[in-house]
């Protein structure tokens, strides 16, 4: 009998991280974002649950949101904040979880 896992969390995290949008970018700050985090390894959706705070500055546009991703594989507490650390642009993780 094979036994399958079906528990979504188990491949589901959430965060709070800031990441920098440069100016002239294709879509708008959220598209962009959602883009730049889908680059992280082994992920297979991202959706942005809130926009926490967007702050202009010269070259980019630096803002702070409330994500969950959908991970293609479970990927173990301890990776996480490597993968998002490979994000282009990602400046900081505040939490996860």
């Amino acid at each position: 009998m094979a036994v399958s896992n079906t528990n979504e969390s188990a491949s589901t995290t959430t965060a709070v991280v800031t990441i920098r949008i440069p100016c002239g970018a294709d879509g708008d700050l959220v598209t962009d974002a959602r883009e730049r985090l889908s680059q992280a390894a082994a992920v297979d959706d991202v959706l942005i649950d809130e926009l926490h705070s967007i702050e202009p500055k010269l070259s980019a546009t630096v803002i702070t949101v409330k994500i969950a991703l959908r991970w293609t594989t479970t990927v173990p507490q301890g990776e996480i904040r490597d993968r998002l650390a490979e994000v282009p642009g990602l400046e900081s993780i505040q939490r996860i979880g």
